[in-house]
């Protein structure tokens, strides 16, 4: 995928775009997009394009998984009857789409989204997948009870954060090891809403980032030969946040307007100084779209075109298209749900990308933890019984009876013993 994003970046800057950013062009204008049918009031959730076939858009909703091959102008539902909170293709092979959903796991399709399957071998039953990342070495996918990881998105395993709510993932690297950021908001918040993980080890992330808050989307981007890292950007319930340092420290961004709070962004797939924000603004009157060409440090409006009131951006897909396309999903608070869609001519011409290698794969299955010795009950003692000597080892040897039996046993017949002879005592020689 990476270098097919490396060749669109060269065919770029070969057609001659702009040296820097401009004014948006009066011919960049959002237009929306073909109706989901049978989607009647339901919301749209996700939006994903192919990396190898931009006119295939994924769209996931309340209604299910919608596929176009025409770039948005006409839709199918391909996957009814399930909530699709979640949709995306394979970096390894942008054929295989996938999807996570509502209590009902994974879906996967061997065919970009023209039939679905179930693949949720692993994952715990009613999964609700809220969110997933997708690797050269494997995927991982955030559900309501922690992260798991797969090979091939068919067969998954617990990573970890067991007990969080995830609601956001990012590849932050792929080598020497796949290293995901997870972002939760509900769950245990009193080590942070960020954590980096690599397996089963997952660390909080902290540096920057602001106490109480919770996560709502992250999103990484290239790296070329200036950008060595991924950068990442965190949206949260207290504001956007950028890292270039694989999420080791965060710096707060600037240009986003109080009065909206935004709550998804994407980072342009040929450019990592571009990325998109967007607010839904809580199915309230209102909303926005914004744009970073300093990646992800400052934001300004870029909304040409969408419904003034109702710039309620649920998701953001961009299309590795020349001019880049950015495709928007509106959840307004009144009528439906739509898409629209608009070039982005005014973006200078993308670097040249930097191939990522792959890293180490991962793994099946997970190798079973080893076996803790269960705790000695309160007041005993966890020391080792001590060697049976003289009779008790007579009696062990014997009649392979285990001390303290033995002097159990000895201790009653003894007591039997005293009682017989007393009782013999008192008959025979009467009361004192």
């Amino acid at each position: 995928m990476f270098a097919l994003l490396a060749a669109l970046s060269a065919s770029a800057a070969a057609l001659g775009a702009l040296p820097g950013i401009t004014p948006v062009h009066a011919a960049d204008t959002f237009k929306p997009l073909g109706a989901l049918p049978s989607l009647n009031g339901g919301r749209i959730w996700s939006v994903a394009v192919s990396p190898s076939v931009p006119s295939t858009i994924l769209a996931g909703s309340d209604a299910g998984v919608y596929t176009s091959r025409d770039s948005g102008a006409t839709w199918h539902l391909t996957q009814p009857g399930v909530r699709a909170w979640v949709v995306g293709f394979d970096a390894r092979n942008s054929n295989a789409a996938l999807a996570g959903t509502a209590s009902r796991g994974v879906m996967y399709s061997p065919d970009a989204g023209t039939t679905w399957v179930d693949a949720s071998s692993g994952l715990p039953a009613e999964a609700d997948v809220r969110a997933m990342a997708f690797g050269l070495d494997g995927l991982a996918a955030g559900t309501d009870n922690g992260v798991f990881l797969s090979p091939d998105g068919k067969n998954w395993h617990l990573s970890g954060l067991a007990g969080d709510s995830v609601s956001s993932l990012a590849v932050a690297s792929n080598a020497p090891q796949l290293t995901v950021i997870a972002g939760i908001d509900s769950g245990n918040l009193a080590p942070g809403f960020l954590y980096r993980g690599t397996g089963t080890t997952w660390q909080p992330l902290q540096s920057g980032l602001p106490a109480g808050a919770a996560a709502s989307s992250l999103t990484a981007g290239p790296i070329d030969a200036t950008v060595t890292q991924r950068p990442l950007v965190a949206v949260t319930t207290k504001g956007v946040y950028r890292s270039g340092d694989s999420g080791s420290t965060w710096t707060s961004a600037t240009g986003v307007p109080s009065s909206v709070s935004p709550t998804t962004a994407t980072f342009d797939p040929l450019d990592p100084s571009v990325v998109y924000a967007g607010a839904d603004q809580g199915g309230s009157t209102g909303g926005a779209l914004l744009r970073s060409a300093d990646s992800g440090m400052t934001f300004a409006a870029f909304a040409p075109g969408l419904p003034n009131n109702a710039v309620n951006v649920e998701r953001i897909a961009l299309a590795p298209t020349n001019p880049l396309t950015v495709i928007v999903a509106l959840d307004p608070p009144k009528g439906a749900a739509t898409l629209y869609a608009s070039p982005d001519s005014s973006l200078p011409a993308p670097p040249a990308l930097a191939p990522e290698a792959p890293g180490a794969p991962v793994p099946q299955v997970v190798a079973p933890a080893p076996t803790t010795a269960p705790k000695p009950a309160p007041g005993r003692s966890s020391a080792p019984a001590p060697t049976p000597t003289g009779f008790a080892a007579f009696a062990v040897g014997a009649f392979h009876w285990p001390t303290p039996l033995v002097f159990e046993i000895l201790f009653v017949l003894v007591l039997v013993y005293a009682i017989v002879r007393w009782r013999e005592r008192e008959y025979v020689e009467g009361p004192p």
